[in-house]
Order: structure tokens, then C-alpha cells, then sequence
């Protein structure tokens, strides 16, 4: 008897998966309940029911998965990472906080939760908190122009500019046609006065800009 039920949630998860990386959504959802209704404590299925909540930004029932997930795995850095993810999303920026630290005290490589956290320091205006997280996101990968872009902010953020220069300029020797890398490099050329640069660089990101006696804005 056992083994058939589990074959058969086997044969529920396997299927449910291959719809949930095809996209078919509603059908993997149907079929990862069904495995969680043979066994309610089946960690992958909660998990990826977690993972699909976000992926259709259903933030509150992800929330509620991954809460179930980490009763049963306390201390697995995926689920508090996610956990991270739609606590910021649900603007518990505390609780999110919290989940990102025990990620990386878990796995202390996690790139994602020291660019995340250092994400919620920099909208907080704690710059240099947040070059902190930054810069071992970059130590951990070197090549993630995410954190890169992200520790020009940062830089900027505290007005050294020239470190800024240096980030997005490294962000962007990784990842050349991003629009927000170039635009971010674009705008702080133009406020160094490097008009003409400038310009060339926000003309790949996000448009063009209008100058005006208080400044200038992306049109």
C-alpha cells in the first residue's frame, strides 16, 4: 500500500514539474495540491508551490508556503532566501532582513541574499551598510553585474564618485546592452558635466534626456 501511494505522488510531482517549467501553471498547481493532499508535509511540493505563488506575484500565498517549507527544512538557505524575497515584496522589510541574514549565516556564499540585503540598505539610504553586502556579493562572484551596478549606487549614494565610475563601468563590461546599467552611468556622466557621454550612454538605456534650469530629466 505504501508503495503505491508512493508511486503515485511520484508519478503527481514528476508531472507537475514538467508543466511548472513549461509554464502551465494552473495545471502544476493542480497536481502539486494533489501530492500535498496523500502527504501534506512533502517539502519539494510546498516549496515549488512556493516558487510558482512568486512567479504569478502571488506574494501572500507564497509567503504562506514557504513558512509551511521552513517549519519542515528550518534550515535550508533557499527557503529563508525566499522568504527574504516576498517579505520584501509584502513590505515586512524587518522579517525579510531577518530571513536574508539566516540565509547567508546558513551558506554564507549565498550571493543573492548580500545583493538583496544590500538592495534594502541602499533604498534605506544606509550606503554604506550596503556597500558591505555589495562588495562580498562581488568577492562571491566577481562577474555579477547586478551587485556591480548595485555598489555604483551604493557609491554614489556617498558621493565618491569615482568608485561609482568604476562599478557601473565594470557592471557594463558585463553586461553592455542592460538599460538600466547604462542609463545609471549615462545620468552620473552628465552630472560630472560629460554631457555629450553622457547622452550616449542614456540613448542605450531608457531614452533621452531634457535639460532645464534646475537640471535635467529621462524623457
Amino acid at each position: 500500500m505504501k508503495n503505491k501511494l508512493n508511486s503515485k505522488i511520484n508519478n503527481f510531482f514528476n508531472i507537475a514539474f514538467k508543466n511548472h517549467k513549461n509554464n502551465n501553471f494552473n495545471k502544476a498547481r493542480d497536481l502539486y495540491t494533489k501530492v500535498l493532499t496523500i502527504n501534506p508535509n512533502h517539502f519539494e511540493a510546498i516549496f515549488l508551490l512556493g516558487s510558482l505563488s512568486v512567479q504569478t506575484n502571488d506574494y501572500k500565498n507564497a509567503k504562506n508556503y514557504f513558512e509551511k517549507a521552513i517549519k519542515i527544512m528550518p534550515n535550508d538557505p533557499k527557503v529563508c532566501y525566499n522568504l527574504g524575497v516576498v517579505n520584501v515584496e509584502l513590505h515586512n522589510i524587518s522579517t525579510a532582513i531577518k530571513y536574508y541574514e539566516k540565509a547567508i549565516f546558513l551558506k554564507s556564499d549565498h550571493t543573492n541574499s548580500h545583493n538583496n540585503l544590500g538592495q534594502i540598505f541602499l533604498k534605506l539610504g544606509k550606503y554604506q551598510k550596503s556597500v558591505v553586502f555589495f562588495e562580498q556579493a562581488i568577492k562571491i562572484d566577481p562577474n555579477n553585474a547586478t551587485a556591480h551596478n548595485n555598489l555604483g549606487l551604493a557609491f554614489k549614494g556617498l558621493s565618491n564618485l569615482k568608485k561609482a565610475i568604476i562599478h557601473y563601468e565594470q557592471a557594463l563590461s558585463i553586461d553592455p546592452s542592460n538599460a538600466i546599467y547604462n542609463t545609471n552611468y549615462g545620468e552620473l556622466l552628465v552630472n560630472l558635466n560629460q554631457h555629450k557621454k553622457g547622452l550616449k550612454y542614456i540613448q542605450k538605456g531608457f531614452g533621452f534626456i531634457s535639460f532645464s534650469a534646475n537640471g535635467f530629466k529621462i524623457v
